[in-house]
């Protein structure tokens, strides 16, 4: 019948929780590090007029947000708000809504009960932030409880394998379960072809 060969075909948008991966992290860190080489850098000489008070300023400031200073929850707020703001940097450099809704346009497809073109591209980038909000979520959890669970234990024995790192050799892990899935799947193929 007509309905079977019209059925039309369906698809997905490859738009992920967490679009930055670590990076989002590892930015962060290096801005909350800043201060504290600043600091150490400035402890061999004060100096006096402008560069002096501005050393004083990034020594007070250092010391605020270290994670062992008088205030350990402003380094926690500090370092969630850097990973949420570079989690949507990062994302807004990977995905670009108006460039997917033109090649959804261009191939002729859509987004059932959205309209193609500018209602497209605000629909991919409300939902793009509400993925990015999840993953920026996700990634604030994985930098802050290991730190959390440390303090409040008092257990450093995996003080190099954080949770940060794990997520790294996860990354890795389905990233080369991938690869050689696809090679075993094209090697199947070529297997075919030749016969």
């Amino acid at each position: 019948s007509w309905a079977s060969l019209y059925r039309e075909r369906t698809s997905y948008l490859p738009l992920r929780l967490n679009q930055g991966g670590v990076m989002p992290i590892i930015f962060a860190s290096a801005v909350l590090i800043l201060p504290t080489s600043l600091a150490g850098f400035a402890r061999g000489g004060t100096g006096e007029g402008f560069l002096g008070s501005l050393m004083q300023g990034v020594n007070q400031v250092a010391l605020y947000i270290s994670p062992n200073g008088p205030t350990p929850w402003l380094y926690v707020l500090v370092y969630l708000m850097l990973i949420l703001f570079f989690s949507y940097f990062y994302a807004s450099l990977i995905v670009n809504p108006v460039d997917m809704s033109q090649n959804l346009k261009k191939m002729g497809a859509s987004i059932p009960g959205i309209r193609p073109g500018k209602a497209t591209s605000d629909y991919i980038e409300r939902v793009l932030n509400r993925l990015t909000f999840l993953g920026a979520i996700f990634l604030g959890l994985v930098a802050v409880v290991p730190t959390a669970v440390e303090s409040a234990t008092g257990v450093t024995t995996f003080r190099g394998l954080g949770a940060t790192s794990l997520l790294i050799l996860v990354g890795v892990a389905i990233d080369t379960a991938k690869q050689v899935q696809t090679y075993v799947i094209s090697q199947r193929y070529e297997g075919m072809v030749k016969q």
